[in-house]
């Protein structure tokens, strides 16, 4: 739900039907890849109400002995898109690793709170938990945002955009931004 108006979103999934759904499914994905490999940060009040995931520097985990798990993100996006617009949006999205800082940094590649507790700190909270673990590590803490709104929350928070670059010919701004 956190993500249901978030431009890019919208933009690989523009069916609102559709979006919840392929948003959970790929997010999922996304938070077993970085509890194995990265940092993820959750807030909770009676419930889980955000979270934050972060890829962090260092050799990726040990693949699990047997076959690989599936689906994989480009899998699941070709599910959900079709081949070539899966390729479209992979290939515009391909343009951010180029903007991001000198490796070693850490990345917040989502950062989302549920609807119902927006305005009340939870963001803040869950982003300086891994601002402060970046610090500790030496570390530039650097992310993407496609949400004009999203902007003046980061610059609060102490980072700053470095870049800004239109997705592809009919995708979202990306705003680059990093500490330090």
């Amino acid at each position: 739900r956190a993500f249901f108006g978030d431009p890019l979103m919208v933009w690989f999934f523009p069916d609102p039907a559709v979006r919840p759904h392929a948003c959970a499914a790929m997010f999922g994905l996304f938070a077993e890849r970085y509890l194995a490999d990265g940092r993820v940060d959750v807030a909770a009040r009676s419930e889980p109400v955000g979270v934050a995931m972060w890829r962090w520097p260092g050799p990726p985990a040990a693949a699990p002995d047997g076959p690989e798990e599936l689906p994989s993100i480009g899998g699941l996006l070709t599910g959900f898109l079709g081949a070539a617009r899966a390729r479209e949006v992979g290939d515009a999205m391909s343009v951010l690793d180029a903007l991001r800082p000198p490796a070693p940094h850490a990345y917040l590649h989502l950062l989302g709170v549920d609807p119902d507790v927006g305005r009340q700190g939870v963001g803040g909270e869950l982003l300086e938990r891994g601002l402060a673990a970046a610090r500790d590590a030496g570390l530039v803490a650097c992310l993407d945002t496609m949400n004009p709104a999203n902007v003046p929350f980061y610059e609060a928070h102490g980072m700053s955009v470095r870049h800004e670059v239109r997705l592809g010919s009919d995708g979202p701004t990306s705003w680059a931004m990093a500490t330090g």
